[in-house]
């Protein structure tokens, strides 16, 4: 009999609870969503990742910190990642983090742990495997082979099984006497995590094993607690944990005392039925549902409770991310929401720019993902819902791009949004790790402000106030389990079916507008109830009941739940029927989803919804075009709607009614309340409104009115005449590119061979397997220590062409990435770098115009000897020039007065990111009582500035590609300058390796020479003429 052991962990989720000040009352009140609007506090604004990547300094700490306060985050999450110097956990790295707190609290920044050295979370940096050898040499699989005859040498054989009949017996004890007989038999090896650079040189570890997570959390959090004299809670507001698993090295995964456990939990030997773990024969549903469900518990009860204990007792929050996407496979996470209901701030990632509905295992565009810890955060009382989200989506994602994937992400639930990643270095293959950037160093930084204000009113809105669902839709998670494998694939199409078609109906109800949460079986153990006709969940009582098509399995005291829930009145509403309770045939079950007591239903459809999953609460009148998403909360005093337009090409026509008198429109772009025109009838509002392409629209609405202004003029109008055609300017500096070089390391040379693809043959020849930095975290200081001293130096040659009179040369500069490394030269002269850098406090300009001159040049990185710091970057020419293709190769020729429009390509800057100014003037007869707007419809870049007679009047970044200027137009002569922003993507690249909103370090890893023609480019620029309308 199956004994459960979950009194104490029903207790804590019951309680469960955050850090966050917002509890209470206060989140209520409408008052305090309208106090925030505006100017919103620094708990509801953005917190990137603050890479440490390098050597951790407080002159990069202030410079950081302060960039992140101008451009309107609210605080960071202290990221170590591939490239660290400073020694992680030693003295320095805490003096730094205190630092760091120190320098947050002046600027009121938050300040946020993270709990390794990059990722996946458990072996502190190396730190783990060398202190505890347990946490891995015990083995962590068991990986089958089947055989015919028993072997006459099985020492190496953990556990063999004979099976005779379809029945499994462990008979590793007397293996040995039964050699060279015949029959059939399994037999199990161990298998153990491997040493990698990845995870600095030793193995992962077992987070399953007794004791290493909290070997873990002693070695991770001790110093933090020596450095804030045990006041974590005055000092840093939460810890962030990244990607934990208990993914198998090989076999079924396997702990210590697994087979202990499983008997005393469920009354059979799991060794006896290790082949049904991986083979369809006997009970075998049975027995996986069990493995499973007790990799479940083990996996919360000792990593995911020690760790939401550890916080609760010190004040602050424990959140970060599982990897969730892999849903309905579960070997590396056994079950999302169960882990997720142990997180004060429950968390997700949403990395690239890919949006994929379809896939269960996509990040943008997945539905379920996002609202598994929306969910839990409502059942549990969680205020805040993270997201790690941006990364690898590339340096071409624009300022609409990342907009859309946050309204995406908030509107389903996130109100807590993590930047991945800003780098406090960019040197060596750091630049690669998976950008964007969020630093400086970005093209569209000093615009930023801008967004971040946006996404942190649209987060205060979704972090006050409640969401209440009446709608509960089971995930399958426990019939899933009976198809998932640790070796083999054979059971593993099943487990796709049904999640799939969970996937499906989530996305359909998602589409139909349906409120609802998700519910997780293991939740429901020990915080779910009956009660009044209504499924109770921690907070949240349910009227009605979903079970997704396919659905094979429900848990006892679902099933138990479920009955009293229909005797009750509850609505049960069954797509799929399940025929198992536990992993086990159920009559009881059948018999159950076959009465009159459950409304089965065939597929769903849009009758099914209107018929039986419409709320009281809001009703879709009309709905048009776009994809259209919604998020509705209460206050004391009114509720929030929150529409998001998911489409980046179609607009959303809506018209929706909600019970109330009164509706404003709260203006995210700028902080600002809004009259909107309503119809009222029967105690209820109808609003009419557009969400553009990647838009949203945030209405309040209240049986009182609100104070709010008229709206901005922004369509009709009459277009004023220019007095002639647009002029067009680089802001800054042209760039050219220099990515293929030559290369003399000690006796081997290589002729145009990429930069980064040279710098790993540079380590290759001092012994190493390639850039030590490279997919690879440092123990200590291994790398810092190595001893490259009998390596050869090295000489990179960079060429450029200069080509024909009339090119400016006096103003060039180069910049170079650690210039003192090497002895620089131009065209053979020797050069000095001085203070000036770009891009990176590393990346170094250095003046060369008066050794520049007419065809070929060459720029020469000496290096006498080769150390762990000599990483190969590319080099660029900055100058006032144009550079065109020739032949197959970039050329410099002379720069020349910009004509139509074009895009930057054509208009000889390829490589160019940054502003490009398109310029008219227009004259105004009369401003009193006029309005003015910027109309730009075609251009392609991060975002477009508006300056009007010097000043910066906003920025323009989505549709409907509008701009109010009224209050920087006056009578007379006014100058209206666009600039188009582009971004780094064209200067950093990749440039030679196609990719599609994924872009991962290897993709600058190019095996031979590109043609010019041949670069990956965005076409920037301004594609049609902009104009300045006149309102009456």
């Amino acid at each position: 009999m199956k004994k459960i052991h979950l009194t104490i962990l029903s207790l804590m989720l019951a309680v469960g609870g955050t850090a966050d000040a917002q509890d209470g009352a206060d989140a209520q009140s409408a008052q305090r969503l309208f106090d925030q609007f505006a100017d919103p506090g620094s708990e509801f604004r953005t917190k990137p990742f603050m890479v440490w990547n390098t050597e951790i300094t407080p002159h990069r700490i202030d410079r950081i910190l302060s960039e992140y306060k101008e451009q309107g985050c609210g605080g960071v999450f202290i990221h170590p990642r591939l490239g660290l110097i400073t020694e992680y956990l030693s003295p320095t790295w805490n003096e730094m983090v205190k630092y760091t707190v120190d320098k947050g609290r002046d600027l009121g920044l938050e300040v946020w742990l993270y709990d390794e050295n990059s990722y996946p979370s458990g072996f502190a940096g190396g730190h783990v495997p060398r202190e505890m050898p347990e946490a891995f040499n015990q083995g962590q699989g068991l990986k089958p082979t089947a055989a015919d005859t028993m072997p006459a040498d099985v020492s190496k054989y953990f556990v063999i099984v004979a099976e005779e009949d379809g029945k499994f017996e462990n008979v590793t004890d007397r293996a040995a006497s039964m050699a060279g007989r015949p029959g059939r038999f399994y037999l199990y090896e161990k298998t153990f995590y491997q040493p990698s650079p990845w995870y600095a040189g030793g193995p992962y570890v077992d987070l399953l094993a007794h004791g290493v997570t909290d070997k873990f959390m002693e070695i991770t959090m001790q110093g933090y607690e020596k450095t804030f004299g045990g006041d974590l809670k005055g000092n840093v507001k939460g810890v962030f944990t990244d990607e934990p698993e208990i993914v198998s090295p090989g076999g079924v995964r396997w702990t210590p005392d697994l087979f202990d456990v499983f008997r005393s939990e469920y009354g059979y030997d799991l060794s006896d039925c290790l082949p049904q773990l991986h083979e369809e024969i006997g009970d075998w549903r049975k027995v996986r549902h069990d493995y499973f469900q007790l990799l479940n518990r083990l996996f919360v009860e000792r990593w995911a409770r020690p760790w939401y204990d550890y916080c609760a007792g010190k004040g602050i929050s424990w959140t970060g991310h599982y990897w969730e996407h892999n849903w309905p496979l579960v070997t590396g996470v056994t079950d999302n929401m169960s882990m997720a209901a142990w997180q004060q701030v429950p968390g997700i990632d949403m990395l690239f720019n890919q949006f994929n509905e379809k896939s269960t295992g996509a990040q943008f565009g997945n539905i379920r993902s996002v609202k598994e810890v929306r969910s839990i955060a409502n059942q549990l009382g969680r205020r805040r819902v993270l997201s790690e989200t941006y990364g690898g989506g590339g340096w071409n994602v624009t300022f609409k791009d990342m907009k859309r994937l946050c309204d995406w992400q908030m509107v389903l639930g996130v109100n807590l949004v993590n930047q991945h990643v800003g780098h406090m270095s960019m040197a060596g293959v750091r630049k690669f790790d998976y950008p964007p950037m969020f630093n400086q160093s970005a093209a569209w930084w000093n615009d930023y402000r801008a967004l971040n204000d946006y996404i942190a009113r649209i987060c205060a809105a979704m972090s006050l106030g409640e969401q209440r669902n009446d709608i509960l839709v089971l995930e399958p998670t426990t019939s899933v389990w009976m198809y998932n494998q640790y070796y083999g694939t054979a059971s593993l199409n099943r487990a796709m079916e049904i999640g799939q078609a969970f996937q499906d109906l989530v996305t359909e109800l998602e589409h139909a507008q349906v409120e609802f949460d998700l519910g997780c079986e293991n939740i429901f153990r020990t915080n779910g109830s009956v009660r009044d006709g209504k499924f109770v969940v921690g907070q949240r009582a349910y009227g009605t009941f979903v079970v997704a098509p396919q659905t094979e399995n429900l848990e006892r005291e679902t099933f138990d739940m479920l009955r009293g829930f229909v005797r009750t009145g509850g609505r049960l509403i069954a797509f799929g029927h399940p025929s198992r309770v536990e992993g086990e045939p159920s009559a009881e079950a059948e018999a159950f989803f076959a009465s009159d007591s459950v409304i089965s239903l065939a597929e769903c459809t849009p009758e099914a919804i209107d018929r039986y999953l419409r709320s009281e609460g809001i009703r879709f009148v009309r709905r048009e075009g776009g994809d259209l998403h919604h998020h509705r909360r209460e206050f004391d005093s009114g509720q929030t709607l929150l529409l998001v337009n998911a489409s980046l090409d179609e607009a959303s026509d809506v018209e929706v009614a909600l019970n109330g008198k009164h509706a404003v429109r709260m203006d995210a772009l700028d902080g600002k309340v809004y009259e909107m025109p309503v119809e009222t009838a029967n105690g209820a509002v109808t609003v009419k409104t557009r969400v553009e392409p990647a838009g949203s629209v945030l209405l309040y609405v209240s049986n009182d009115p609100v104070e709010a202004r008229k709206p901005q003029v922004s369509t009709g109008g009459t277009p004023l005449q220019a007095d002639g055609p647009v002029r067009i300017a680089r802001h800054r500096d042209n760039v050219l590119l220099i990515d293929f070089i030559d290369l003399q390391n000690g006796d081997k040379q290589y002729k145009d061979i990429y930069y980064n693809n040279a710098g790993a043959e540079v380590f290759r020849n001092a012994g190493l397997s390639g850039n030590p930095w490279f997919w690879a975290m440092q123990y200590k200081q291994d790398i810092v220590n190595m001893d490259l001293s009998a390596a050869p130096g090295f000489t990179a040659a960079y060429r450029f062409t200069v080509s024909g009179t009339g090119v400016d040369t006096k103003s060039m500069k180069i910049l170079v990435e650690r210039p003192w490394l090497y002895t620089v030269k131009v065209n053979g002269t020797p050069v000095q770098a001085g203070e000036d850098w770009l891009l990176d406090e590393e990346f170094k300009l250095i003046p060369v115009g008066k050794y520049v001159h007419s065809g070929e040049n060459t720029v020469e990185l000496v290096a006498a000897k080769t150390t762990v710091h000599t990483e190969l970057g590319a080099v660029y020419v900055l100058g006032d020039f144009e550079v065109v293709q020739r032949g197959d190769r970039w050329t410099i020729v002379p720069a020349a007065r910009y004509g139509p429009l074009r895009n930057w390509q054509a208009l000889g800057a390829p490589f160019y990111p940054w502003e490009m100014k398109y310029a008219k003037r227009f004259k105004v007869n009369g401003v009193a009582g006029k309005s003015y707007y910027v109309k730009a419809d075609r251009w392609t870049g991060s975002l477009v500035e508006v300056w009007v007679n010097g000043r910066k009047a906003g920025i323009v970044f989505a549709e409907p590609y509008t701009l109010d200027v009224t209050p920087f137009v006056r009578k007379g002569k006014n100058d209206v300058e666009l600039r188009v922003v582009g971004n780094m993507e064209n200067l950093i690249g990749p440039h030679h390796v196609a990719y599609d909103g994924i872009v991962d370090p290897n993709r600058w890893n190019v095996p031979q020479l590109r043609k010019a023609s041949e670069y990956f480019l965005t076409p920037f620029g301004l594609q049609e003429d902009f104009a300045l309308v006149e309102c009456e």
